[in-house]
């Protein structure tokens, strides 16, 4: 197959080839500290303790986000399981008022 690339193309594959040749990852994946997953959450779950914060890091891909003024509620799901996070706006934008 005999194509040509445009000269965009072909700084980016020489960019590629750069840092290929200097011994980077040109695509390196992301690390992220998981302490948590969904399977584990819903089966150590406690309503006693729902008042009780606990910091959790979970890796997953939102499946649905429903977004209701103030509060939102997203499907997360991981490799165990899906779980149902619920976000208030005034814990992660202090001070935001809604348009």
């Amino acid at each position: 197959m005999d194509f040509e690339l445009s000269e965009q193309e072909q700084i980016r594959r020489n960019s590629l080839t750069e840092l290929t040749n200097a011994g980077i990852n040109p695509y390196p994946a992301e690390s992220f500290p998981v302490n948590n997953t969904a399977k584990y959450i819903l089966s150590n779950f406690k309503t006693e303790e729902s008042t009780a914060f606990q910091q959790v890091s979970m890796a997953g891909r939102i499946m649905t986000r429903r977004i209701m003024g103030a509060a939102s509620f997203v499907d997360l799901q991981d490799s165990t399981g899906r779980i149902q996070l619920y976000i208030k706006r005034d814990d992660i934008c202090p001070g935001l008022l809604s348009l």
